[in-house]
């Protein structure tokens, strides 16, 4: 689709929503048939909430599919001491074919997919140079790293993952996986499928802002706030979501610094090694969480020119670009919540 910025009724419609919808709010159901827990994990709240009249019910599903997430992000982490298959694939001699087990090796078959179709904006082999820039470390990075030490990890992570028979290697010491631009999405649906088992029909799972829903907010859809990028406290949008779909938003605001008047973040770009540039925040909607999530950050690298691309594979999706100028595909407008 040709990409476009916003049309002059889609700009009113926002500008109205600036006006009343100063918080990011999620609104339409309360009292008894709500029940709500938060968790700690994956580095970020985790938010539960579940719409039924059966608490029992909703605590034993919600405490399931938590541990289920933690158990889950336990093993795709490459942070921390706790030992698991992805650290170990990092560590393995040039050559050596690792057998993964089955969800990780759907997740990094998933992963090449999208990485294809994105035309290199996503990559599940970034392991080395996250850990070089050091935004998940603590205390947080105040400056970049050096630029020999990028473009050297660089050409060490850029296509060195190769499969055959679902055996895994890599064909450079340091290209290493990191699979957290997917991994959180992957892991709320598996999250949504645990509360399904336990005969949950309506809830959402947010973390940190990536949220899938399923059914709805009683009588109402879920509304989910965007939230402005430069604004705190403002949204760029609110979208009425129901049924079962996933909205994910990656953006350059949560993790960053400043250094010498420019910002640095933690989504970096596959084709530079450093922070990629083109966008404020990209939000994509789509069924599974884990799709969303991989395509918001692909949208993200590759700014307003990644929506063509979105729209191929028959997702929709808001960015924010460099300027501040908001893009949108078309299919956005069908969730868009009318005041009133």
């Amino acid at each position: 689709m040709q990409l476009f910025p916003p049309q002059p009724t889609l700009l009113r419609m926002l500008a109205i929503f600036l006006t009343i919808l100063p918080l990011m709010v999620f609104t339409g159901c309360s009292g008894n048939d709500e029940i709500k827990d938060t968790r700690f994990m994956m580095g970020t709240l985790v938010e539960f909430t579940v719409i039924t009249s059966d608490d029992a019910m909703a605590q034993e599903a919600i405490h399931v599919a938590a541990d289920t997430m933690q158990s889950l992000s336990d093993r795709f982490t490459i942070y921390g001491t706790q030992a698991n298959i992805i650290k170990t694939f990092n560590q393995s001699p040039i050559g050596i074919a690792t057998r993964m087990p089955e969800d990780i090796d759907a997740l990094l078959h998933m992963s090449l997919k999208i990485q294809q179709q994105s035309m290199q904006a996503f990559s599940p082999t970034l392991g080395s140079l996250s850990v070089l820039w050091g935004f998940s470390g603590n205390p947080p990075p105040t400056r970049p790293p050096a630029a020999s030490q990028i473009a050297s990890l660089l050409t060490a992570s850029t296509n060195c993952l190769i499969v055959d028979q679902h055996l895994w290697q890599h064909t450079q010491a340091d290209c290493h996986l990191d699979l957290g631009g997917i991994a959180k999405g992957y892991i709320i649906d598996r999250g949504i499928e645990e509360l399904k088992k336990h005969g949950i029909r309506h809830a959402m799972i947010n973390a940190g802002g990536d949220i899938r829903i399923i059914g709805s907010h009683g009588k109402r859809p879920w509304h989910i706030g965007i939230r402005h990028p430069r604004k705190a406290g403002e949204v760029i949008a609110t979208l009425d979501l129901e049924g079962d779909t996933s909205i994910v938003t990656s953006g350059d605001y949560e993790r960053y610094y400043e250094f010498e008047h420019r910002r640095y973040h933690h989504i970096l770009n596959p084709a530079t090694g450093y922070p990629a540039m083109a966008s404020q925040s990209a939000t994509v909607i789509a069924h599974q969480a884990s799709l969303a999530d991989a395509w918001s950050t692909a949208l993200f690298v590759l700014g307003k020119a990644g929506l063509p691309a979105l729209k191929q594979q028959g997702l929709n999706g808001i960015l924010v670009d460099d300027k501040g100028e908001i893009y949108s595909t078309d299919g956005v407008k069908q969730y868009l919540q009318h005041p009133g």
